[in-house]
């Protein structure tokens, strides 16, 4: 059994946008992340767009600029009331307060024409990760996009030279790109990857029609 780590996201809160926004450490290249997340996610007019762990609702705010409606899910309250305080009632989006925003996702099969999620599945443990992708996947309709901006490696290795490397870099439960195509391979979809940084890629896949 893994022991699970735990984090503050509510004390994140008031200072979360604050600290992005500096564009250091692991939040180099934050803004571009966003975009191309959005970009390769195809969101445009009229697209349902699932956000999980929407935190503050940066990537929101994206997908809305460009059209789509918008579900954002987070296990913070106070992360979510910021995001509401920044988007007023703009009735094109919908945020909800889930426990486990990865792994049970409060809607049906197919619902979503892409599901996109930032900075925030390093935080899911290695032996929940394939449920949460198999979940993610459930609610994307067939032709819709998944797509990921976080921290991620290629392998295990990469993953331990930049520890090595980088003493601003915590150890948490970090993707790597080997094993997350696997995962998707096992359900019929090709993963492609784009780095940003060291520790930074976007990653995306398009579930079968």
């Amino acid at each position: 059994m893994e022991n699970q780590k735990t984090w503050d996201f509510d004390g994140w809160a008031a200072n979360y946008d604050t600290v992005v926004a500096r564009g250091s450490g692991v939040h180099m290249c934050y803004e571009e992340v966003l975009e191309h997340v959005a970009e390769v996610a195809r969101i445009r007019p009229g697209k349902l767009v699932l956000d999980i762990g929407t935190g503050t609702g940066n990537l929101a705010i994206k997908c809305l600029l460009r059209g789509a409606r918008v579900v954002g899910l987070d296990p913070s309250p106070k992360m979510l009331a910021v995001a509401r305080e920044k988007l007023g009632d703009d009735p094109r989006v919908e945020f909800l307060v889930v426990a486990d925003p990865f792994l049970h996702i409060p809607f049906p099969d197919g619902r979503f024409d892409a599901v996109v999620s930032t900075y925030s599945f390093h935080h899911v443990t290695p032996l929940e990760k394939p449920r949460a992708v198999r979940e993610m996947v459930r609610v994307l309709k067939r032709g819709g996009v998944w797509a990921l901006g976080d921290l991620v490696f290629w392998d295990e290795q990469a993953e331990r030279e930049a520890l090595r490397r980088l003493d601003w870099l915590e150890e948490e439960y970090f993707s790597k790109i080997v094993e997350l195509r696997r995962m998707f391979a096992e359900l019929g979809m090709e993963l492609e990857a784009k780095q940003f940084t060291p520790v930074t890629w976007v990653l995306w896949a398009v579930k079968p029609a």
